[in-house]
């Protein structure tokens, strides 16, 4: 039985837990949606799954891209797990509608919440002592669910996200390929490249030893939280400036913030776009 996970991962929530469930249903090849669709086709997948988080409440444009052009077997078991902290918006009904399109539908769906990552705009909360262990139970349950190939009917964005969420995300949205202006490298860069290779957009190319950031961010902060010298360091861009709403004006990165990565994934664990999990019976 041939078992495929493709995930989206910045800081490692994610990647950590399609690492564990693929160790729960007996072993399955993990592979990072930066990987050529066409080169990693599930046709003759009998499950398939689907894991990343929420960013901007929907999952991020990478994801979405990856699976328009993947080649799926539509009667697999198809689940989808995202990692998130608030809102989950309509991150289950965009990936249920791009499967319709192929044929097919999500048989599971949940979401696991685990510690915001997002450290250009606030420390890492809640406090990883608290988090990691509940991150952990929560999946204790999923992954005995998926290895049982239980159906759950996945999350609906509610009718106060539904109602607000043009005029709340929109002017983020149509912003987005302005964010990654705000990153730089001060005089601790090596030129080591940790964040061309942890980068997973795709995003970042290395230029006379130094980061080049390219505008198609989604704002994972991979680049900064695994920096092994603290070198990538975040300004606001002007057209946030600009917006001045309360998240844009939060936008910043003090010296003494914590830089926070899943602490059971390396920068080498993203680094590896294909890795096969396998179980000894």
């Amino acid at each position: 039985m041939k078992k495929i996970i493709y995930y989206f991962s910045g800081t490692g929530n994610s990647l950590y837990t399609a690492g564990k469930i693929a160790e729960a249903i007996g072993g399955a090849e993990l592979i990072s949606v930066r990987c050529n669709p066409k080169d990693v086709s599930a046709k003759d997948a009998d499950v398939i799954g689907f894991v990343c988080p929420v960013y901007e409440r929907d999952v991020p444009g990478t994801v979405k891209e990856f699976i328009k052009k993947l080649t799926i077997n539509t009667n697999a078991y198809i689940f989808m797990v995202t990692t998130y902290i608030a809102v989950l918006g309509k991150s289950f009904e965009t990936i249920e509608k791009l499967l319709e399109e192929k044929g097919a539908h999500l048989d599971y769906g949940r979401a696991i919440r685990c510690v915001a990552s997002q450290c250009i705009a606030y420390p890492p909360f809640p406090p990883e002592k608290i988090m990691i262990p509940y991150m952990e139970k929560q999946l204790q349950r999923v992954c005995k669910e998926i290895s049982q190939k239980k159906f759950h009917d996945y999350p609906r964005m509610s009718p106060l996200t539904r109602r607000r969420y043009n005029k709340v995300m929109g002017p983020y949205l149509a912003i987005e390929n302005e964010y990654d202006k705000g990153f730089y490298t001060d005089d601790r860069c090596k030129g080591c490249g940790i964040c061309e290779k942890v980068c997973p957009t795709k995003n970042i190319t290395m230029e006379n030893m130094h980061p080049k950031w390219n505008h198609q961010c989604h704002g994972c902060n991979a680049c900064v939280a695994y920096c092994p010298t603290k070198a990538v360091q975040f300004k606001t861009p002007q057209a946030y400036k600009e917006l001045n709403t309360i998240i844009c004006k939060m936008l910043r990165l003090p010296e003494k913030r914590k830089r926070y990565h899943h602490p059971h994934v390396k920068a080498r664990d993203l680094m590896n776009d294909r890795k096969e999990i396998k179980i000894e019976e």
